[in-house]
């Protein structure tokens, strides 16, 4: 069991670590004619992939090989291919550790924001801004109730907690009317729960540095993805407008991004953010994106290869005698997960007597004989 968890968790990393090289690399060329909403949604194909480390459909692969003149002697097939599991159970105890803590220190300090955010926050009173509010929910649809608040928790508008945040400084209608777009587009976009999924993978894999890079271009793409649908189909006085309010919101907070909430994100990105505003590209690139997930179904692709070997046994010391017959053993392995039936069966049998456990990365053989006679010229003409 051991071995089978280590083997699907690094199996799965070098797997989504290819496909986001693979992905940053294409978002520099092919995927640069794309939507916004296409090049957020193509990184699902790498968050399915590590949401499912274990499930995989496999191929089996048969390979033929042949060995003259083996002696029967030096045939040992127990304890083939054993691998030590004293070193893999102190690392998936170190992982599963480490997994523990970050978890419980991420919800620790989920809570302590949650927590501050509803004893320092209050309610906006402004009639004109919360009309404004009002009717942009309604434009957008959104019948849930999604509560507007000041709160001195946040530096820049955020979503958080089904609640739009302003931080308390003074804003002008137009400015607002941007950030109450932006904000619920969050919303409708559902951005938290990925932005959720994400964090709960950088716990899972901690130990693999591309994951937090997934994560800040994440991060980057939600913005821009919600850029432009705010800014669909709006002409370049507005788009500057839009690019005021958010450069003027920014320059008021830190250069962070907080895990846990929606917002504007970070400073260092606004160049790339305004430049994306003015340079629309709205095509989404569905049979591509069929495409790639078709391809994707690839990192599910596990190819189990299983050994055919003829062995012709030689009884021993015939160097300098006549071989009058030969014994052909076919013999074809499989791992103890994969084996049928009838051999797990016969292998549990013979564990039991060692007095041991069978493991499923196990090596277990089945062996045919066939017997032919092969007489010298001198016999077969008599």
């Amino acid at each position: 069991m051991v071995d089978l968890i280590l083997n699907g968790l690094f199996r799965t990393v070098i797997v989504s670590s290819l496909c986001i090289l693979l992905i940053l690399i294409f978002k520099k060329s092919i995927f640069k004619r794309f939507s916004k909403k296409f090049n957020y949604y193509i990184w699902l194909i790498v968050v399915i992939k590590l949401l499912l480390p274990f499930t995989y459909y496999t191929l089996t692969m048969n390979v033929f090989r042949s060995k003259e003149n083996i002696n029967i002697d030096n045939i040992n097939l127990e304890y083939f291919n054993k691998a030590p599991t004293s070193y893999n159970s102190i690392l998936l105890y170190i992982w599963i550790c480490t997994v523990i803590i970050y978890l419980l220190y991420t919800i620790f300090k989920y809570i302590k924001l949650k927590n501050l955010i509803n004893d320092l926050s209050y309610d906006v009173d402004d009639e004109e801004i919360v009309n404004l509010y009002k009717n942009i929910l309604k434009e957008f649809n959104i019948t849930k109730e999604i509560k507007l608040k000041y709160s001195y928790e946040v530096e820049t508008p955020a979503f958080f907690n089904s609640c739009v945040l302003l931080p308390p400084y003074d804003y002008k209608l137009k400015e607002l009317d941007w950030i109450f777009r932006h904000e619920l587009m969050h919303f409708k976009s559902r951005d938290l729960y990925l932005k959720y999924i994400i964090l709960f993978l950088k716990i899972v894999y901690w130990f693999n540095p591309f994951i937090y890079i997934m994560d800040k271009h994440i991060d980057l793409d939600c913005e821009l993805y919600c850029d432009e649908r705010v800014l669909k189909n709006r002409n370049s006085e507005e788009k500057k407008d839009y690019a005021l309010t958010i450069l003027s919101a920014m320059r008021k907070g830190s250069n962070t991004s907080n895990k846990f909430i929606a917002g504007l994100h970070k400073q260092s990105d606004i160049k790339k953010r305004v430049m994306n505003m003015f340079n629309e590209k709205y095509k989404n690139g569905i049979l591509m994106a069929l495409t790639l997930c078709l391809l994707s179904s690839i990192t599910f692709l596990k190819v189990n290869s299983t050994s055919i070997i003829n062995f012709n046994i030689l009884p021993k010391n015939i160097e300098n005698e006549m071989i009058t017959s030969r014994a052909i053993f076919s013999y074809i392995s499989f791992t103890y997960a994969d084996a049928p039936e009838y051999m797990r069966r016969k292998y549990e049998e013979k564990c039991k007597r060692l007095g041991i456990t069978p493991k499923n990365s196990e090596v277990i053989a089945m062996i045919n004989v066939d017997y032919y006679d092969k007489l010298a010229p001198e016999f077969s003409a008599d």
